[in-house]
């Protein structure tokens, strides 16, 4: 597995960032923070200070009790102001992702959906990033199930892991990531 710490000059100003730097929670309090070029200010989104640009590397995320969720990999570049939908993780070129909402997985990349058949909601779910396959891979880590796996033929940049915890949901949602 690799260690990361998210970089909490990219989170949306609705994030906090854990002091360790190793979980993001939504919180309905709007922080007043430096429009700095690298922060989201529409989506709820945050990236990892690392990024990698070769070998394998693996991360784990816990889900556990929340209701809506998105966790991927992105390159830099990819678009961090405004309410286009290439900002959302997996709607662009830029990114690729797993969603969980209303009780459903899908799958994206380029802002094509890939509804998963999954039968049950993990607590924990893994990330595969292999740079001499060009592929990320989804995992349901509870039990190491295959979600889905992105070929993505070469990755042109170096990717960061990238979360967005999801709104509160009056409750339903107040765990973090």
């Amino acid at each position: 597995s690799s260690d990361v710490c998210l970089d909490p000059d990219t989170a949306h100003p609705k994030l906090l960032i854990s002091p360790k730097g190793d979980s993001v929670t939504y919180t309905d309090t709007w922080k007043e923070l430096p429009d700095a070029p690298s922060r989201f200010d529409t989506t709820l989104n945050v990236i990892s200070l690392q990024s990698f640009s070769s070998g394998r590397h693996y991360w784990e995320m816990d889900v556990t009790g929340k209701t809506y969720w998105e966790l991927g990999v992105t390159y830099p570049s990819i678009p961090r102001k405004g309410i286009a939908e290439d900002c959302w993780l997996g709607r662009g070129d830029e990114s690729w992702c797993v969603e969980f909402f209303g009780g459903e997985y899908t799958a994206w990349h380029r802002g094509v959906p890939h509804r998963l058949l999954v039968p049950k909601q993990f607590c924990r779910i893994g990330i595969l990033c292999n740079f001499p396959a060009a592929s990320v891979m989804f995992l349901g880590a509870d039990d190491m199930s295959p979600l889905f796996c992105f070929s993505a033929g070469n990755f042109s940049d170096s990717l960061h892991l990238a979360l967005c915890p999801g709104h509160d949901h009056n409750g339903t949602n107040a765990k973090p990531i």
